[in-house]
């Protein structure tokens, strides 16, 4: 029973205080809120609810606006993009209805971080110039730095570098006219982001340091956080590696703390690259797997791609061929994913140069429109005459505009049409004619039954000598690749791909099964002979030689092109994996196929039964050896 009154009192208590506040003391405690954003979002989120519902329970609507809205940005700095939307949309909404021009303003611009964050730049355009103009009206110098801040954002996200810099300067000098001293740690970040850009290292690292500390005065700990994910990737370019992680465990440290997991996992991902200069395999494939997770799940292309990225080159590291062609061809997947940014971005360049020359149009009238009415003494006839005059002058800009933008577009398509004559030209000349068309019609294709081929050249061990090339070595595995590039092409076979010693061929589907099954097999043989020959000769003048081991498969394959700039020809599927099983379970010297294989060339060549391999799954299949040609 007692416990009973005690919750009684203190419900009782806390309803005391909630109608105890008064719109000034919510008004501190909304500054207090909105100063620890960037400190702790997830207890601003308490914090501004508890504001909100004092300010209701008085009918103070200013200050519940402004709570909401500190709960939408709160909700941003956690990556719940989605509740702050809702969030700064309701509190946007209460602020028109009271005519809370400076708290609406703020609403826009966060409104517009969210759009950007989308890469909705044409909204998020509208949004920061909806700011500009709310702030103009009333000389808001903080809500003015923002809206410059933001469209600088949207420059340097499109690549306008010069653009983006003089947008950033001009806000840091509005922060400082309205002695907004909490908005420079993160205008000076983005100018050092510029900087580095730009080759300008050692000033950016100046720029980056000075962030730091204008962070710690005014308590910005994501934005300390940032620079250090900057500072980290430099020395990590630089081959600075025990710096650079300093850096990136002290910017991880800190984005936990304010819980800005998406930044997190970025900086996890930089670790993970650290980590693999440094040849720490293992834990570079753990943290980038959930990095790689993480990006999965917010379906963040850019992440699960550059995860992909460390997880072959790890594996690589690892000598995990089968593991490092999986993340490879992952990657390649997810840069075609995202094949069409370059030129969203050119196209949302083009239409936002339009857009900022149609306000400042809309602006001038504006202007003149409230010349217009302030001046009530003016002749009604002088004002429509002077409408008029500027009616005309818009007409003709915007004709003008037209006809440039007419002969601007002709003038693309025909250099688009030279540019593309000139690519087919290229095309040609470096692939075969049916891969040419299936680049152009950017699309993958199931072959019918291909034969793969798998060949991994070895050094043969000698004195202080394993199996690792080194940098002398490799001209001879460039000279190994060029005599297989002769075999391969004799068989009419084409060459997919090297990755690092490993060498990858398929048989043309212009042929018949057996018929690529056959000419792979005697390529094979080629190849063995070929290296057997060199390696005896090496060994007459005390030269170190090499070996090769070769595993066939023949089934299904996926093919087509992948990448935008540096693209390639590429093949995928089980076949291919089944192809690289089968060179992992080979001997030096030896070609080892699947049963598969076997079946389509058994009354050709000798060959000698193995055993068998699990490959997937507990599925198991026969493996034989390749004796030579029969007859």
């Amino acid at each position: 029973m007692k416990k009973f009154y005690l919750a009684i009192f203190y419900c009782l208590l806390t309803a005391f205080n909630i109608h105890a506040q008064t719109p000034a003391a919510i008004d501190k405690q909304n500054d207090s809120a909105e100063l620890s954003l960037n400190q702790n979002p997830k207890e601003v989120l308490l914090q501004s609810g508890k504001i909100k519902m004092a300010a209701e329970a008085i009918g103070y609507k200013k200050g519940m606006a402004r709570a909401i809205a500190i709960m939408g940005v709160a909700s941003y700095k956690v990556d719940d993009y989605a509740q702050a939307k809702i969030l700064i949309s309701n509190a946007a909404a209460i602020n028109q209805q009271i005519s809370d021009t400076s708290n609406l303003a703020f609403c826009k611009y966060w409104l517009g971080n969210i759009e950007l964050n989308q890469s909705k730049y044409n909204n998020a355009l509208d949004l920061f110039q909806t700011t500009y103009e709310l702030a103009e009206k009333i000389n808001d110098k903080k809500n003015i730095a923002r809206s410059l801040d933001g469209k600088a954002s949207i420059y340097e996200a499109l690549g306008e570098d010069d653009k983006a810099l003089a947008l950033y300067q001009a806000a840091l000098n509005e922060a400082k006219q309205g002695n907004f001293t909490v908005w420079y740690p993160g205008v000076m970040q983005s100018l050092g982001n510029l900087a580095y850009k730009k080759g300008k290292v050692d000033s950016a690292i100046t720029i980056y340091n000075e962030a730091i500390k204008a962070s710690d005065q005014v308590g910005n700990l994501n934005n300390k956080a940032n620079c250090y994910q900057k500072l980290a990737e430099i020395y990590y370019g630089r081959k600075e590696s025990k710096k650079a992680m300093e850096y990136i465990q002290q910017a991880m440290a800190l984005f936990q703390q304010t819980g800005s997991m998406s930044s997190f996992s970025y900086s996890r991902l930089l670790m993970s690259y650290i980590l693999l200069s440094d040849r720490a395999y293992k834990v570079a494939v753990d943290l980038a797997e959930m990095s790689l997770n993480e990006g999965r799940a917010t379906g963040e292309i850019q992440l699960q791609k550059d995860a992909a990225e460390v997880l072959y080159y790890a594996y690589v590291g690892m000598g995990d061929k089968g593991k490092a062609l999986q993340y490879h061809v992952l990657f390649h997947e997810l840069s075609e994913a995202n094949h069409n940014e370059t030129l969203t971005k050119k196209l949302a360049s083009m239409e936002l140069e339009a857009n900022f020359e149609k306000e400042r149009q809309i602006a001038k009238v504006e202007e003149a429109k409230r010349d217009a009415e302030l001046g009530a003494q003016i002749d009604k006839q002088k004002l429509v005459k002077k409408v008029s005059i500027i009616g005309i002058f818009l007409f003709a800009i915007i004709a003008g505009l037209a006809v440039f933008a007419f002969n601007q577009k002709r003038k693309d398509s025909s250099l688009i049409a030279r540019e593309k004559k000139r690519t087919d030209e290229l095309l040609q000349n470096i692939l075969p004619e049916e891969i040419v068309i299936d680049l152009k019609k950017a699309e993958y294709k199931v072959n019918g039954q291909a034969t793969v081929l798998f060949a991994d050249i070895k050094a043969v061990a000698g004195k202080n000598q394993g199996n690792t090339f080194t940098k002398p070595m490799l001209s001879e595995l460039d000279y190994y690749y060029k005599a297989f590039d002769q075999i391969t092409s004799r068989h009419k076979i084409e060459r997919i791909k090297t990755v690092g010693d490993a060498y990858l061929c398929i048989s043309s589907a212009a042929v018949s099964d057996e018929d690529n099954a056959i000419n792979v097999t005697n390529a094979a043989l080629e190849m063995t002979q070929f290296v057997k020959q060199d390696r005896q000769e090496r060994n007459n003048k005390g030269e170190a030689g090499f070996d090769v081991s070769i595993g066939i498969h023949t089934g299904p394959v996926i093919a087509g092109i992948i990448g935008i700039r540096k693209f390639s020809y590429d093949v995928w599927g089980d076949t291919v994996n089944i192809a690289a099983r089968m060179e992992q379970h080979g001997e030096d010297g030896k070609i080892n196929i699947s049963a598969g294989t076997y079946k389509l060339i058994k009354d050709r060549f000798k060959c000698f039964f193995r055993g068998e391999t699990e490959i997937k799954k507990k599925e198991k299949i026969d493996m034989y050896f390749v004796e030579g040609a029969l007859g």
